[in-house]
């Protein structure tokens, strides 16, 4: 809400001086940025263990083991963490809603370019719509805002 006692009545006659209005959200922010660059570099090192665990899993499953797909791994999970860091500093606060909206983007984004397959649904059934991508960003979201649920974030 606008608070209309904080906006002074400009001045008039011989003397007049420049004054500088007050934005009704300049002292109400609660924006933090101070808290991106911790909150961009602090999941690196968890991304890149998560990732070699991911890589090992594919790898029992007889996929071979290769630094593309460590990769893979490693950037995604970081871009997730990078994506929940500005919606946490323009909110103030962090939300598991934050991390089903980054999950569901890179999900759907995943799946229409056809780097992600959708867990928990069967392909029959995926294929069978026109877009498959909203299913998958869907899935994606779900499990990022439960995950983040589970882990404590409110919502």
């Amino acid at each position: 809400l606008i608070e209309w006692s904080n906006f002074q009545p400009l001045p008039t006659g011989p003397t007049v001086q420049p004054v500088y209005l007050e934005t009704p959200l300049a002292n109400e922010s609660n924006m933090k940025t101070n808290h991106l660059v911790p909150c961009v570099l602090n999941p690196i090192p968890s991304c890149a263990v998560m990732a070699g665990i991911f890589t090992g899993i594919d790898a029992m499953q007889g996929a071979p083991l290769s630094i593309r797909t460590y990769g893979f791994y490693a950037v995604s999970l970081w871009t997730y963490h990078a994506l929940v860091c500005p919606m946490e500093a323009i909110h103030g606060r962090q939300s598991a809603l934050h991390n089903a909206a980054s999950g569901g983007m890179l999900g759907y984004i995943g799946v229409s370019r056809g780097m992600l397959g959708v867990p928990f649904i069967n392909p029959h059934l995926l294929y069978g719509y026109r877009n498959p991508a909203i299913i998958g960003g869907a899935v994606y979201g779900a499990m990022g805002g439960v995950f983040a649920a589970l882990g404590g974030k409110p919502i």
